[in-house]
């Protein structure tokens, strides 16, 4: 962690710089703010309403979720304790690290999230069943 980060219980939060100039710019820059080299990048947008996103984890793949626009609450569970984190910062990002389960809730209407990722896609990477994912990381 450097030192722009914010400890929580499960995880921490990222805060990368924020530059005025006419308005803001935000940067970020892997192996520095992001504690990873970036193999993908992804993005959630117009979620319907009450809708609950992630429920899984990652074997292998660290993520940094950012909420650009709008206000996203990120239930972390890691099979003992839950913490509730609400994203509504576009210059804040949540790390989620390797076997954290997640799920997303309460988005704002025309809420934004960036995601940036340690690992490329695959499917076996997920653990998308509660059950089985406390039976992995007993």
């Amino acid at each position: 962690m450097n030192n722009n980060t914010i400890k929580t219980k499960l995880s921490y939060i990222i805060e990368i710089p924020k530059i005025i100039d006419e308005g803001y710019l935000c940067f970020m820059e892997e192996n520095n703010h992001i504690p990873f080299s970036i193999k993908r990048v992804y993005y959630i947008f117009d979620v319907i309403k009450n809708a609950v996103r992630g429920r899984h984890t990652h074997k292998n793949t660290k993520q940094v979720i950012f909420c650009l626009r709008g206000s996203v609450t990120i239930i972390l569970d890691n099979g003992k304790d839950k913490e509730a984190i609400t994203l509504n910062k576009p210059n804040q990002g949540l790390f989620l690290d390797t076997m954290i389960w997640h799920e997303m809730v309460g988005f704002k209407d025309n809420t934004l999230l960036l995601v940036v990722a340690s690992e490329i896609y695959k499917d076996d990477d997920y653990v998308r069943d509660y059950k089985t994912y406390l039976k992995e990381i007993a």
